[in-house]
């Protein structure tokens, strides 16, 4: 039996948005008409297998002398069911036509009796609007051109990770039918029995998956397998848990870069460029992963002290590092993914405890069956977010930095969760305090540098515990020489030392 990839189920009365026509007196002398043609889709809802389609038909009289005198506009909208791949140019042109035989219907109507009872609306043709329609099929389709060429082609089975179930298969529809119920169970819709059986029989997969990836062996991985697991991941990670937390930023955050690494030099830095996000370009050159990027991103890594820093880069003794302070431009709410679901971080940051406490508390008001799925994601997120990486491991940090991508990805579809920034607690420094992954977009509009600090590591003490001290900017893992500071950074990035 072959399948209808897109078919019409609901054509919706044509509605006028606007009707102006001047007295005839306004028309007399030389005047041009011209009828076009304004398209709009929607993206495809993944409950009903719909999208919908919008025609505006837009009519105009121009006068030479006296401009505009006869405007109309029509709306026709238009509901399609589909099952696979994107409408034809043809598809749409055949609704197009319909949209503007209604246009004619009404204006035949409505013009008996005035000077332009005996105008014809024309036929429209599909070579004149074969442009404008492949754009917007373009729009309909992009998600999907997007997954395929990031290599996100089905790749069911890798190494000795769990094979995927058919249940997390687009087997050529926009949704999975994981995504469909978990959809249900977040809007409080009705779920089935057979639908609660089968969700409920992922526990199992991510089970076995959440322990399989504790013992991969990332240093082994060829070119090959880099891609293949990404592909992996986008299937077995298909189905997104999304929090949000609105967080104010009231003190001061920290970078720290070893000079020499940003200028190629043991020397003094002079430009606040070399402290901020490194450029895409090195990062690619780079191909290196970080805890919440990968080779093709690049975020401004903040924490919340010097010591961190310190902890988190391992700057090699006898040489310049410079520290730059960061802060808001402006005060106002951040919107955040909160990494806050790991029980041994939980022991130590009192602000991943409470995050955790809130996540119960949440846990204990919405269906079971999304608190165990939900619970699964977190606590593998929370793990790849807390486990330690040495730098030249850095495929280890593959998974969390894959999905932090996607993470930020999202919103295109889910405006409501458009992250600044995606917080967690520093490993480096045993989970006391927290990081700032932020997006570049945002940390070149709402983040400023305040303050420059530079010196020279003597002694590094990077085992220590740092001393709980009310300074940010205390320094108790490193013996350092040479300190100094400066707050005078000009309007062009340049830094000016005292």
């Amino acid at each position: 039996m072959n399948t209808i990839a897109v078919e019409l189920k609901t054509a919706y009365p044509t509605n006028i948005l606007e009707w102006t026509h001047k007295p005839f007196e306004k028309f007399l002398g030389s005047f041009q008409s011209d009828i076009h043609y304004e398209l709009g889709i929607t993206k495809p809802d993944i409950l009903t297998s719909a999208f919908h389609f919008s025609v505006k038909v837009i009519m105009t009289y121009r006068h030479q002398f006296n401009g505009e005198v006869f405007k109309a506009m029509t709306e026709s909208n238009f509901e399609i069911g589909y099952c696979h791949d994107a409408p034809t140019v043809e598809f749409l042109f055949e609704l197009v036509d319909n949209a503007t035989f209604e246009f004619a219907r009404i204006f035949h109507s409505k013009v008996q009796g005035t000077n332009l009872m005996h105008h014809k609306i024309l036929k429209p043709k599909v070579n004149d609007l074969r442009k404008s329609i492949q754009e917007i099929i373009d729009y309909w389709d992009a998600p999907a051109k997007k997954f395929k060429e990031s290599g996100g082609e089905r790749l069911s089975r890798f190494k000795n990770l769990p094979v995927i179930p058919e249940f997390k298969s687009y087997n050529g529809n926009n949704a999975t039918t994981e995504q469909k119920i978990l959809r249900k169970l977040e809007t409080g819709q009705e779920v089935s029995d057979e639908e609660r059986k089968s969700f409920a029989a992922l526990d199992k997969f991510y089970d076995n998956l959440n322990a399989q990836l504790t013992v991969l062996d990332y240093k082994s991985f060829t070119a090959q397998d880099i891609k293949d697991f990404r592909n992996y991941v986008h299937y077995a990670f298909n189905g997104h848990c999304l929090i949000t937390n609105q967080a104010t930023i009231a003190g001061h955050l920290f970078r720290l870069v070893v000079n020499e690494n940003v200028t190629g030099k043991n020397e003094t830095v002079n430009d606040v460029r070399f402290l901020t996000y490194p450029p895409l370009e090195i990062i690619k050159k780079n191909n290196k992963y970080n805890r919440a990027s990968t080779y093709n991103s690049t975020l401004l890594y903040l924490t919340e002290t010097i010591d961190t820093a310190l902890k988190e880069v391992h700057p090699p003794e006898k040489k310049i590092v410079t520290v730059s302070v960061w802060a808001p431009k402006r005060v106002r709410t951040f919107t955040q993914y909160p990494i806050e679901h790991s029980e041994h971080a939980a022991k130590v940051n009192p602000e991943v405890a409470r995050g955790l406490q809130a996540l119960k508390l949440l846990n204990q008001k919405i269906d079971p069956l999304l608190a165990r799925y939900m619970a699964n994601y977190f606590s593998l997120l929370a793990r790849e977010y807390s486990k330690p990486v040495a730098p030249e491991n850095h495929f280890e940090y593959m998974l969390s930095a894959i999905l932090s991508e996607r993470i930020f990805e999202l919103e295109d579809n889910n405006p409501d969760f458009n992250y600044d920034f995606i917080s967690y607690p520093s490993v480096g420094n045993n989970y006391f305090t927290r990081n700032l992954a932020v997006k570049p977009s945002v940390a070149d509009t709402e983040f400023k540098i305040v303050q420059v600090i530079e010196f020279e590591v003597v002694k590094a003490h990077y085992d220590r515990t740092p001393i709980q001290s009310l300074s940010t900017c205390c320094i108790s893992v490193a013996e350092i020489k040479n300190y100094r500071e400066t707050w005078n950074i000009t309007d062009t990035g340049q830094i000016i030392w005292e």
